[in-house]
């Protein structure tokens, strides 16, 4: 056999041709050299061309189309993408065809009764003139369908329906409307709250724990029956709280049962309760880092040894230690309540442990919301300042003054950390109510018939908390007018300075009283709460058209010049100025006339007023007033000047003046004789008020009163058992026009010729 060797030529060659075949790919890149958009009338070309990855001049590459077609679909435009490559001269032509997504046009709701279209259309994802998007339209049927539930209808019934609507012959895209056909169905109601396993107490005591009711005949107005799924599942941690308050620590409230009827219109609800054993508290002690000494601080707790235990005790606790940490600058001290439980003793240890962190600055105080308020009127109620020690007692104090001014519906404080871990902020948000009214309106009134009034009122005139009035009331037998201005920081300074003007006109029975007058008042702030006030006032009173029938006594001093200073000191810790619901209000004055004029007389005068929330949104009111005046020389109290009972403002089942000392006068010369009300030179006035918010949103409340006065002569002394009284109902709306008063009064003990129903209209509140 013979071995035939390859020349060097032949093996030059075969490598050649080897180098050839593995350096060659066997599927070249084609260059995308043009890109073309087909099917696109709505969203640009450019906009299209823009979001894709392949670009004019890259390497034509399936995975790059791939997530091009994914971000053509996101951008949430097109029914259906394709890609087409095509083959051109030295490279590749990208077509994109798309088909647009028909266009929403038009939305409307059909079928709604209970909820207004204003907030369905807030709750709706689906837009007019945009395309439509699947996912929007379930999130805007199921958000539909969730505020109906809350509102009680959780059979209510919600289903789209598109309508084509007319297109020009040109256009390529369907329009549509889209229509939300709503069938509300009657609301689902409780029928019966029902507990399994309580022992301890009844199904009474717990259901008037719970938020959640049943149904009932004052369900219209209660609210009552309502079935709201979150507050169901939040009444088991109510009845857990209940539990634990009266020492049932280990008490278990599992998950509510939720029972539809057959007829899928009621609702049964029920909660399994576990309730265990009874703990009493062994041992109870502040642990870690201590203020003071262990005994003091354990001695302030309200949660003591003995004592059964009490979740809420435990959370006033927890309170208590955070201001008593808080007071000392201690903005951020940590405090953990430790409870260990002895089930054989039914005993349990509670342990307070304090990290009390490092002390904390107030590094700055910042306000917000304050469109119209200056933040000076603002600042100047605080009792925390920048760069000062945090102080808890001084940050809520702070709050409420801000609140009780009574320009804002919300005052809210947030305390984020500064810029370091001493350092913290105070964030104060507010939201400003409308502190200006101007009111013109028309009444009745069963003893001045037809009123008519007219008033332009503003508490925060140009945002700088000067308050002014300026307003007119007219009825047949009142007319008023009043001006008037007070800057609570005049000057920015702990001075008060008012200024009034007034003009009146009253029409007696037996006189018509015309005046006119004003005053100037000098305060200042002496404690907190406090201030001491000096008010000089001139009035020019003219009697006339008076009856000769009215004693001689009251014939001299008619008319004349009234020239008084009086003093007056005011403790007011009133939550809100404008609408209190608690705290109280406090002042005592005196008022000497005869600092020139034609009058003289000193008159002494203490007004305190109550407020205390009850139950829920109930709050009740106290107002009492005792009042002297006497004469420094040897003429009596001018009549214009005496007390005189009766009224919307005073004892509201009686006419106005028609309580007081009197006598029987004669009518005239042939014979006969009325009752004259000639007023008391001392009086005594106590209203006590339940009101009741009907509709919070509206302003419109309910008030029940009881009313007790009188006012007494010279020759009489103050006498509790000489009071007349009266009780009554009625409504208040606290409306654009400013605060309306409805109210009937019905006399206690009426006497003869006394009217068994008397109806007050006014403007303004009582007290």
């Amino acid at each position: 056999m013979k071995l035939q060797l390859w020349s060097s030529q032949s093996l030059l060659k075969a490598f050649l041709l080897a180098f050839l075949i593995f350096a060659t790919p066997l599927h070249a890149e084609s260059v995308v050299k043009e890109i073309q958009v087909n099917g696109n009338t709505r969203v640009e070309t450019q906009a299209i061309i823009g979001s894709l990855e392949t670009r004019i001049g890259s390497a034509y590459s399936a995975e790059k189309i791939q997530r091009d077609l994914k971000t053509l679909y996101k951008m949430g435009s097109f029914a259906d993408v394709t890609f087409e490559k095509v083959n051109v001269a030295g490279g590749t032509k990208l077509v994109v065809t798309v088909v647009e997504r028909s266009s929403i046009t038009k939305i409307s709701f059909e079928g709604n009764k209970k909820v207004k279209e204003d907030k369905l259309r807030e709750l709706s994802e689906v837009k007019a003139f945009s395309p439509l998007d699947s996912v929007r339209l379930s999130n805007t049927i199921r958000k539909i369908r969730e505020h109906y539930a809350k509102e009680g209808y959780h059979l209510a019934e919600i289903s789209p329906e598109f309508k084509k609507v007319p297109t020009t012959a040109d256009s390529h895209i369907e329009n549509e409307e889209l229509i939300f056909h709503i069938h509300e169905h009657e609301p689902v109601r409780i029928a019966r709250v029902n507990f399994i396993g309580n022992k301890v107490f009844s199904d009474d005591d717990l259901r008037s724990k719970i938020k959640t009711k049943s149904r009932s005949y004052f369900s219209w107005l209660t609210g009552g029956g309502k079935f709201q799924e979150e507050m169901v599942k939040r009444d088991s941690a109510f009845l857990v709280y209940f539990y634990q308050n009266n020492g049932y620590l280990k008490v278990k409230v599992g998950s509510p049962k939720v029972y539809l009827s057959r007829d899928r219109k009621s609702i049964t609800v029920t909660y399994h309760i576990t309730e265990g054993e009874k703990y009493k508290v062994k041992q109870v002690e502040v642990q870690g880092d201590i203020l003071t000494t262990k005994q003091e601080m354990d001695s302030k707790l309200v949660l003591k040894s003995g004592q059964f235990y009490s979740r809420q005790k435990v959370e006033e606790d927890l309170q208590l230690l955070s201001a008593l940490y808080g007071d000392q600058g201690y903005a951020f001290a940590n405090i953990n309540p430790v409870i260990i439980p002895n089930d054989e003793e039914r005993t349990a240890d509670v342990t307070y442990t304090v990290q009390r962190g490092p002390r904390v600055y107030i590094e700055k105080i910042n306000i917000s919301g304050n469109a119209v308020t200056r933040d000076k009127v603002i600042r100047r109620e605080l009792k925390i300042k920048e760069n000062t020690l945090y102080n808890e007692s001084r940050l809520r104090e702070s709050q409420q003054k801000v609140q009780a001014l009574g320009y804002f519906e919300e005052v809210n404080f947030a305390t984020p950390r500064g810029s370091s871990d001493d350092r913290i902020q105070i964030n104060i948000s507010v939201k400003e109510r409308q502190t200006g009214q101007f009111s013109i309106g028309a009444g009745f009134s069963s003893v001045e018939k037809f009123i008519l009034t007219a008033s332009l009122a503003k508490e925060n005139f140009l945002g700088y908390g000067v308050s002014g009035q300026f307003s007119v009331e007219a009825s047949s037998r009142r007319q008023l007018f009043v001006l008037s201005l007070e800057d609570p920081y005049f000057l920015d300074s702990q001075w008060i300075l008012g200024i009034s003007g007034f003009r009146t006109i009253n029409v007696y029975s037996d006189f018509d009283r015309k005046s006119f007058g004003g005053s100037a008042t000098l305060g200042h702030r002496i404690f907190d709460n406090s201030t001491f006030r000096l008010t000089y006032q001139a009035e020019d009173v003219n009697i006339s058209d008076f009856s000769t029938t009215v004693p001689a006594v009251f014939a001299n001093n008619l008319s004349g010049l009234t020239s008084s200073i009086g003093v007056s000191l005011i403790r007011d810790t009133r939550n809100n100025r404008l609408f209190p619901s608690s705290g109280m209000y406090q002042s005592i004055s005196s008022e000497f006339a005869g600092v020139g004029g034609d009058n003289d007389f000193v008159r002494v005068t203490e007004n305190f007023r109550y407020y205390q929330p009850l139950w829920k949104k109930i709050v009740g009111k106290l107002n009492f007033t005792a009042a002297q005046i006497e004469s420094t020389n040897s003429d009596p109290v001018p009549l214009f000047e005496r007390y005189f009972m009766g009224g919307v403002n005073s004892l509201r089942g009686y006419y106005l003046r028609d309580v007081g000392p009197s006598v029987r006068v004669p009518i005239s010369s042939i014979g006969g004789d009325h009752r004259f009300v000639f007023g008391g030179n001392k009086m005594l006035q106590l209203n006590l008020e339940l009101e009741l918010p009907l509709y919070d949103p509206a302003g419109f409340k309910a008030v029940t009163f009881f009313d007790t006065g009188n006012s007494f002569s010279e020759e009489e002394n103050f006498s509790v058992k000489h009071l007349r009284s009266d009780y009554g109902f009625g409504l208040r709306w606290n409306s654009p026009f400013g605060p309306l008063r409805f109210e009937w009064g019905l006399p206690i003990n009426r006497q003869p010729g006394e009217s068994p129903v008397i109806f007050n209209f006014t403007i303004g509140s009582f007290f």
